[in-house]
């Protein structure tokens, strides 16, 4: 019986591995975005599963000063590692749709990712109210109830809103620095790039809704930071400034976005720059 991998199928063990296919051209064919667009959502990912290292290392640092304004600071790096593995979550998911966002139907990934989220949230909620057993029970319930009207289909939006405005608002009656409502606005420009994404297939548009959800964490880092060593930090008045100044500019740029072509896909684009 020949031995000889050539002569082998390609489906059996013994078939042999073509030594002109590098492993990075094997990876690149599971990102099917063209090269520039791959590495701007590629690395907004990477960022956004980093960026709860700054609340963490706010936490640390600051970790005294915490322990006199919340009830469980402990609680709040508990929610960056929630934060960590919803994005790995929404990571694996993207890898399975070889990166080229659609807006597909439900799935037990985005299921964890969403889920985790809210309670990253609902974390923080408990962080800085977590002495009250009442606190615990309705963010329990929240958690519960937005990971069971996800499956059935009903609205989570509500749900999602009212836990991360009550984090919000937790964090600002602890640090008083407005800036935490930054995650607020950051909600908009998620479902504002996300719509944009859906409706044209401009795979640009899922770095923008990627890398938005690091405000959030970045802001919840600086209030931390601010708070803790006396300064200012961001007035009111410069973050309603900044945050209608970037919604406007955002809704203005709307049609202009809207009318961007779909991205095409790996393959297509390198077939077409082949025939130049």
């Amino acid at each position: 019986m020949s031995t000889d991998p050539a002569s082998a199928k390609p489906g059996s063990s013994t078939a042999a591995v073509d030594p002109i296919v590098k492993p990075w051209r094997s990876v690149r064919r599971e990102v099917d975005l063209p090269g520039a667009t791959a590495v701007w959502v590629l690395t907004a990912h990477v960022l956004t599963i980093a960026s709860p290292a700054l609340l963490v290392a706010a936490v640390s640092a600051h970790r005294a000063y915490l322990e006199t304004v919340l009830d469980r600071p402990d609680l709040l790096i508990w929610s960056a590692l929630a934060f960590v593995v919803a994005s790995v979550c929404e990571s694996a998911q993207n890898t399975l749709d070889r990166w080229y966002l659609t807006g597909t139907p439900p799935s037990l990934l985005d299921w964890l990712f969403n889920t985790l989220v809210v309670a990253g949230l609902g974390l923080q909620v408990l962080a800085v109210a977590g002495d009250r057993e009442w606190v615990w029970g309705v963010v329990i319930l929240g958690v519960l109830v937005f990971a069971d009207f996800y499956l059935i289909g009903l609205p989570t939006a509500p749900v999602q809103a009212i836990m991360g405005l009550a984090s919000a608002v937790l964090l600002f009656r602890a640090l008083d620095q407005p800036v935490v409502f930054a995650s607020l606005v950051s909600v908009f420009f998620t479902l504002f790039f996300l719509d944009v994404l859906v409706r044209t297939r401009q795979q640009v548009m899922h770095g923008f809704t990627t890398i938005v959800n690091v405000t959030g964490v970045v802001a919840t880092a600086l209030a931390i930071g601010w708070a803790a060593t006396g300064q200012a930090g961001v007035g009111w008045l410069g973050l309603i400034v900044v945050s209608v100044a970037l919604v406007g500019l955002a809704l203005v740029l709307r049609p202009r976005l809207l009318r961007l072509p779909a991205t095409p896909r790996a393959e297509q684009a390198e077939e077409a720059a082949s025939t130049r």
